[in-house]
């Protein structure tokens, strides 16, 4: 189950605004984001499936680039997790005639790790991945509560893998997470 979670990870870290919007009315109204702000499935399935591309991208970046042993076992295990969640969700969006995006989005995120090297790399690395995780846990979640039952028990099977994956990020990173777009 672990697959799942790492697609999720990746929806939310490409998903940051839609995220923010929702964490920012819960901290405003003391609702959490899923009772007041449900996602569309389509805006799920669209934000997971570009966040899970992305999610893998930079996993591949950092199994090349990381210098520290956990940060590239961490990076080997959410391409792996997320390349699975991947061929899920477009499985699940096919069988909804839905679409997905197979290609993640240009991401400021990306680029700045694309031009470090070394521990910045992987503080920077492990810092984005605590901040993605964070926001796909808020997208999951909220997707979780879909009236579409198959929507909402992808959703709900992948979010202990998300949560795992954030647990393990968190570990690993010394920082408040990085900000992504």
């Amino acid at each position: 189950m672990k697959q799942p979670s790492l697609l999720i990870a990746a929806a939310l870290l490409l998903a940051a605004p839609v995220c923010n919007d929702l964490w920012a009315q819960a901290a405003t109204t003391g609702a959490s984001p899923s009772a007041k702000s449900p996602v569309s499935d389509q805006e799920f399935l669209t934000k997971a499936s570009s966040d899970g591309a992305a999610e893998v991208q930079m996993g591949q970046l950092a199994v090349q680039k990381a210098s520290s042993p956990q940060i590239k076992d961490l990076a080997q295990q959410l391409v792996k997790d997320h390349s699975a969640a991947n061929k899920q969700l477009a499985a699940l969006a096919n069988r909804k005639h839905a679409n997905v995006v197979l290609q993640p989005q240009p991401s400021n995120v990306m680029d700045k790790l694309q031009s470090l090297n070394g521990g910045d790399f992987d503080k920077a690395y492990a810092s984005a991945m605590v901040g993605g995780h964070q926001k796909a846990i808020a997208l999951f979640d909220s997707a979780s509560h879909s009236s579409d039952p198959d929507v909402a028990a992808f959703a709900s099977s992948t979010l202990p893998t998300l949560k795992h994956h954030l647990q393990m990020a968190q570990k690993l990173s010394p920082e408040q997470p990085l900000s992504t777009p």
